[in-house]
């Protein structure tokens, strides 16, 4: 491999092969930049809303979670008031 013809050739391979690698990760960053979704960006103010907004949720759905308990205990309190009335002769 000492002749100038064949050590152009490699050099020239070697560089196209650089070439078409970097045109084809530029490619595939393009397509996952194409693809990507935007990061939304909320402000301050947007950021406090939203969180007193979760925090009442929250508070809701804790005040649901003590009627539904207490729904549920008067219900069965009922089904075993029932249940003693059908035992007695």
């Amino acid at each position: 491999m000492n002749d100038p013809i064949e050590i152009a050739i490699a050099v020239l391979i070697g560089v196209s092969s650089l070439g078409v690698f970097a045109v084809a990760g530029a490619f595939a960053w393009g397509l996952v930049k194409r693809f990507e979704r935007p990061k939304p960006v909320i402000g301050e103010a947007e950021a406090m809303r939203l969180r007193q907004a979760v925090e009442q949720l929250a508070g809701e759905v804790s005040e649901l979670h003590e009627r539904l308990d207490f729904a549920e205990r008067v219900l069965a309190a009922g089904r075993e008031g029932n249940r003693l009335e059908g035992e007695r002769p």
